[in-house]
């Protein structure tokens, strides 16, 4: 007892943090809805896995009108991880809000077990329970490893768990010999992911060559006969070494499981597309090289890679310590050449490798497993080169655990020779203090109440639809969010709707046989799901149909700006309707800023210089909108926020701007409460620095200068308002404004420069931070002249 109940306690208390520390806003605030791109498809895929369809790792099936099935495959990784799954979501019938949450939980379960796993594995090789308990929470409690702690994918915690189980077998094997259990435990490590053959590669390698050394010193040592006859032993022993039936068994093993995703495949295909054209083998030749990809520079790739050993071993949050900030570091396209990694990370990689390395070099006990550990990341990283892209998936530092527990390991058995086992108990406290601070931080990141509420929203509506289509065939017309990962996204339909005979649709189509679902609410039509919020059943009713309606809504009110195309704003969307349409239209990639009333309503994440908040980037209509009749249409979801003003238009990037307007929704009961506040605010806090058509107020520090009026409409604040800046010293001023002499920050009163408001104006303007004398500030209309004009005095 004295020896289990550490290691029994120990995951369960990591679970009980990951649980209680999350809170409503960690890992089971998201337990309404969708959590991530990767857990869809992998649950979508686990979900559909049934011996009618032959085992075959699918996202979608659709049955055609002869009966015949169609397949939308995604089978990269190994079979088992997706039955263990399966089992997890057996138990909870047609419920997919508890089966979303049960696979999740399996997740945070194997998170757990890894955890036990290396506890008991630290405890072997160092002897010592405290030294276990202290490293095993310190190395399990870097951001990144809690961060995807519930992402149900084999590139994430399925093989932190394989490659636990792997490394507990090397350990007992390298202790007592034990083969059998290496390899059953091995084999089942594969089941799960790939990762394990980045800890077999150094394993394998540095303990076959220990033998190789061992053998022929002894052949080099006898004498010439003695020594030719025990070379020959020495090769006829490594032949027959357990090292090399370890690599013989992982490889036909990894190879039966890789052969029958793509026997799965091809069959999936009628056998019409060449073997050789599988997805699975061309991953798979890509992986090693052999087939032509996108290789990455070796300088850049090491670089990636001491960056992902970096914030591995950073002890725990926040993220910023380390010199960058996740995930919106990632997000923003980091490593693809717009933005360089972190220095800080690097250096404290390349310090934890060199540290590693010298470490198992001076380690005399269990070495092979200590180097083993230390490279588990580096060696999956090398295998995995040739398929990299030029950017950073974080959960591919997963694992850099391996050395991170390697160095935690390490430095507390020195601690505990230096201060002995009370002190290492002592670090077990704060091992378990980094670990919850750890897990704390991460359930804030990217998570806010408004898309809690919207995921329970939509989980009603799709539990709606699958009460009355389960089973059938349904044809989805997606709707697309642009503003933020969750929503009704295409590929979010293949969970959804798994079990189902579904594919996704657009408005072309004629076909009014079975179920469509649609993002549009028209009752005119045969609507089955008039209460849903977001998406809506019809029956016997064909995508065109719905398209067609929608535009007829849509047409038969004012949009909110003119241009190449109408944009329409309503509560939650923005839409983009042009009618005719051509090719040359819709080709470009359109974008969309939209301006808050109020940033703090903005997550953290999404603050921009505070001037484009939340922004859509390049989507496309031939990609996430319609084509039908001579129109064509897209529409997108909008921040639940209230918003001021979106700018939006259409832009080839890098040539030139095609068309822009400004669009501004009506200001909703929130949004008008809130200017008014701030008018009060300003209006109250003393006499204006001048009068003038507008009252100019100029804040204590000198930063912002306010317009108000009362009354005012838009005829006070139409035209241009000219702001120039003149500073104490010209010098100050920016290269270009030095021959004029003062800077020029003109604006208009269009939102959110400014704001129209029950019966008031107002808008605020920020200052350049040098100091300043004066500025100079009016009201002009081409062609009719200069208004008004004001100077207000700044400096002293």
């Amino acid at each position: 007892w004295r020896g289990w109940l550490p290691a029994l306690a120990l995951p369960l208390a990591m679970f009980a943090a990951l649980l209680a520390l999350g809170g409503d806003r960690g890992y089971f605030y998201r337990d309404a809805g969708i959590h991530n791109f990767d857990t869809i498809k992998y649950a979508g895929a686990a979900e559909n896995l049934s011996v009618e369809h032959n085992f075959r790792l699918v996202n979608r099936i659709w049955r055609d009108d002869d009966g015949g099935f169609r397949y939308s495959l995604w089978g990269r990784f190994p079979v088992g991880g997706y039955a263990l799954v399966k089992l997890a979501l057996l138990p909870f019938g047609d419920d997919i809000a508890a089966k979303l949450l049960a696979a999740r939980v399996l997740t945070l379960l194997m998170f757990c077990g890894a955890a036990l796993l290396a506890y008991l594995s630290i405890s072997r090789v160092t002897g010592s329970r405290a030294v276990a308990l202290a490293a095993t929470p310190l190395g399990f409690s870097g951001l990144h490893t809690v961060y995807y702690a519930d992402w149900v994918m084999s590139q994430g915690v399925m093989d932190v768990f394989g490659a636990a189980l792997a490394f507990h077998g090397m350990t007992v094997f390298v202790q007592e010999g034990r083969f059998r259990q290496l390899v059953v435990k091995t084999c089942a490590a594969l089941l799960l992911g790939w990762h394990v053959y980045g800890l077999l590669l150094p394993f394998i390698a540095f303990g076959l060559g220990g033998e190789a050394v061992a053998l022929f010193r002894s052949a080099v040592s006898a004498n010439e006969r003695a020594g030719i006859h025990r070379a020959r032993s020495a090769i006829i022993s490594l032949v027959r070494s357990r090292y090399v039936a370890l690599a013989a068994v992982a490889i036909l093993f990894g190879s039966a499981l890789l052969a029958f995703n793509i026997a799965n495949e091809y069959a999936a295909y009628g056998g019409n597309r060449p073997l050789s054209e599988t997805t699975m083998l061309r991953a798979a030749l890509g992986r090693v090289g052999l087939r032509a990809t996108t290789e990455m520079a070796w300088g850049r790739y090491l670089e990636q890679q001491l960056f992902r050993l970096g914030v591995m071993v950073a002890p725990y949050s926040p993220a910023r310590a380390v010199g960058y900030d996740f995930p919106a570091w990632e997000t923003s396209g980091a490593g693809g050449g717009r933005q360089e990694t972190p220095l800080a990370p690097v250096v404290l990689g390349a310090a934890a490798m060199c540290a590693g390395l010298a470490a198992a070099a001076l380690v005399r006990r269990f070495r092979i497993l200590t180097a083993t550990a230390v490279l588990f990341g580096f060696c999956w990283a090398i295998l995995m080169r040739y398929s990299a892209r030029d950017t950073v998936h974080l959960y591919e530092a997963l694992p850099y655990i391996g050395a991170a527990l390697a160095l935690f390991t390490l430095a507390l058995m020195g601690a505990r020779r230096r201060l002995g086992e009370r002190a290492v108990l002592g670090i077990c406290a704060a091992a378990a203090l980094a670990f919850a601070a750890s897990v704390f931080y991460a359930g804030q990141i990217d998570r806010n109440e408004d898309e809690a509420e919207r995921d329970k929203i939509e989980m009603a509506d799709v539990t709606a639809i699958r009460e009355i289509a389960g089973g059938d065939r349904i044809r989805v017309i997606p709707k697309r969010d642009a503003w933020s990962r969750r929503a009704l996204k295409p590929w979010v339909w293949r969970f959804y709707l798994s079990g189902s005979y579904s594919k996704n649709t657009d408005c072309s189509s004629e076909d009014d046989a079975g179920f469509v679902v649609a993002p549009y609410r028209h009752e005119s039509l045969n609507l089955l799901t008039p209460e849903n919020r977001f998406a809506f059943l019809y029956k016997e009713t064909s995508p065109l149909e719905i398209c067609r309606a929608e535009r007829r809504r849509l047409e038969s009110s004012e949009p909110a700006a003119r241009s190449v195309f109408d944009v329409y704003l309503e509560d939650d969307s923005i839409t983009f309707l042009k009618d005719p349409c051509a090719p040359a239209d819709y080709e470009a990639p359109f974008y969309a800023y939209a301006h808050p009333v109020d940033l703090d309503d903005v997550p953290e994440r999404n603050k921009q210089d505070g001037i484009h908040p939340t922004y859509i980037r390049d989507p496309k209509i031939v990609d996430i909108g319609a084509v039908f009749d001579s129109a064509c249409i897209m529409t997108l979801q909008l921040p639940t926020y209230p918003i001021a003003a979106i700018e939006t238009g259409q832009r080839i990037t890098g040539v030139k701007t095609l068309w822009k307007v400004w669009a501004a929704p009506p200001l909703g009961a929130e949004a008008r409460a809130f200017y008014e506040s701030a008018y009060r605010a300003i209006a109250s806090s003393g006499e204006p620095a001048v009068r003038a058509e507008f009252d100019l107020y100029l804040d204590d520090d000198g930063d912002t200068l306010s317009y108000l009026k009362e009354p005012c409409g838009e005829d006070d604040a139409r035209g241009r308002f000219f702001l120039s800046v003149h500073p104490v010293d010209v010098g100050d001023l920016p290269a270009e404004r030095l021959d004029i002499g003062h800077d020029s920050l003109n604006f208009t009163f269009a939102p959110p420069a400014g704001a129209f408001f029950n019966g008031k104006c107002m808008a605020n303007r920020e200052l350049p931070d040098y100091p300043i004398s004066h500025v100079e500030t009016g009201r002009f209309i081409p062609g009719e002249g200069e208004l008004w004009s004001a100077s207000v005095a700044v400096g002293d």
